[in-house]
């Protein structure tokens, strides 16, 4: 039987921190976060945000904002480097 879904009250910030800091997987939900960031991020500079339509939000805000998440990460983790397959 299916239960019914409640709402989360919990802020952005208590959610992530939760996704973060208590997972089955441990110390690797922060490593899979941190990555999602970076991909995100990096898609948003890379296509300067054209296909993007974020109702409220202008592109070249969402692209401004991409830029910056990249050079924050970058500057903390250094160039990320694929192992090409």
């Amino acid at each position: 039987m299916r239960q019914e879904n409640t709402v989360d009250t919990s802020t952005n910030i208590e959610f992530v921190t939760e996704i973060m800091e208590f997972s089955r997987f441990g110390a690797l939900s922060q490593v899979f976060v941190i990555e999602a960031l970076r991909r995100y991020a990096l898609q948003i500079v890379i296509s300067r945000a054209r296909t993007l339509d974020i109702p409220g939000i202008p592109r070249d805000t969402w692209f401004a904002l991409g830029e910056e998440i990249d050079a924050k990460l970058l500057a903390k983790y250094g160039v990320y480097r694929t192992i090409k397959t």
